[in-house]
């Protein structure tokens, strides 16, 4: 027995209940939702890990053997200990206490998510958000982080998606910098000017800078973090594009264009289906929902749109 029993697993067990229960693999079957011949492959894959028989077939069904009477009450305690550990993980989950992983950007973390985390705690103080912010995807489908918040909508079929809103773009620079250098025509290509930028961005944000094209301009500055860029644009590096909040809120700065209507792409909310009913993913998700509706019109044309 102890040559092959190595290979067993709890998951077999519940055939060899059922059927010893029911006394038939078609009775296993309907209590375990399966067909009856996975039912029997099941049991005979059990006895032959374990290296006994555990079932005899009669014609009135199936009887236990001495060797199935000798587990069969340790098979029960599994049974019920397997229970009772998803009885009590769901009864602490229902109380959305935790760790909650939460990817998003730089800009959305600090204008609606961590706002929308301070709140909820209040209310939900066992609850703990990660909060991991960068322009680095992090991979919800191999359970990098719990939630995102992203402008990439990911098509892997075991992630939902939840359109929470669209953010508005556009180009910024210092007065001084556009006394100096000029504004740019709208159409016109920003050639000769300097830019801010990121050392990498996700496509899913592309057109950058409104769409014009930047032949023949000069990169000044490359940074992931668009606090610093609105930073640099504000001490007369060059021009940046940056959401509408950020930009309008920058005494230092102004819109390039006042009178274009900023570039607008899409937010998604992005969770793993294994995790969306799970309470204290369900109250980080309303929690986000609910901060991008009521800043809605900020998020899409900024302070002075």
């Amino acid at each position: 027995m102890n040559r092959v029993s190595a290979g067993w697993q709890w998951d077999d067990i519940r055939f060899f209940l059922a059927v010893a229960r029911a006394g038939s693999l078609s009775g296993a079957a309907r209590v375990l939702g399966v067909g009856h011949v996975t039912v029997g492959r099941r049991v005979g894959l059990l006895e032959r890990r374990l290296g006994v028989k555990l079932l005899n077939r009669t014609p009135e069904g199936f009887s236990i053997t001495s060797a199935g009477q000798a587990i069969l009450g340790q098979c029960a305690a599994m049974e019920t200990a397997a229970s009772d550990v998803e009885r009590i993980t769901a009864g602490r989950d229902s109380l959305a206490a935790g760790t909650v992983r939460l990817t998003t950007t730089e800009a959305l973390a600090h204008r609606v998510v961590a706002p929308a985390i301070a709140t909820l705690r209040k209310s939900h103080p066992a609850l703990q958000v990660d909060l991991m912010v960068g322009v680095r995807t992090l991979d919800i489908a191999r359970r990098d982080a719990d939630l995102a918040v992203r402008f990439a909508r990911p098509t892997a079929p075991e992630l939902v998606c939840r359109k929470l809103g669209e953010l508005g773009y556009s180009l910024y620079a210092s007065r001084r910098y556009l006394a100096r250098s000029g504004a740019p025509k709208r159409g016109g290509g920003l050639a000769g000017y300097d830019l801010i930028t990121f050392t990498g961005a996700p496509a899913a944000t592309s057109p950058f800078f409104m769409g014009e094209t930047l032949e023949g301009a000069r990169i000044a500055v490359r940074c992931d973090s668009p606090l610093i860029q609105l930073q640099a644009a504000a001490r007369d590096v060059g021009i940046v594009e940056l959401a509408c909040f950020l930009g309008d809120e920058c005494a230092d700065l102004v819109r390039i264009w006042p009178d274009e209507p900023p570039a607008l792409r899409t937010v998604w909310l992005v969770v793993h289906q294994d995790l969306r009913r799970s309470a204290r993913i369900r109250v980080v998700t309303s929690a986000v929902v609910d901060a991008f509706r009521r800043q809605s019109g900020t998020l899409r044309r900024g302070v002075t749109g």
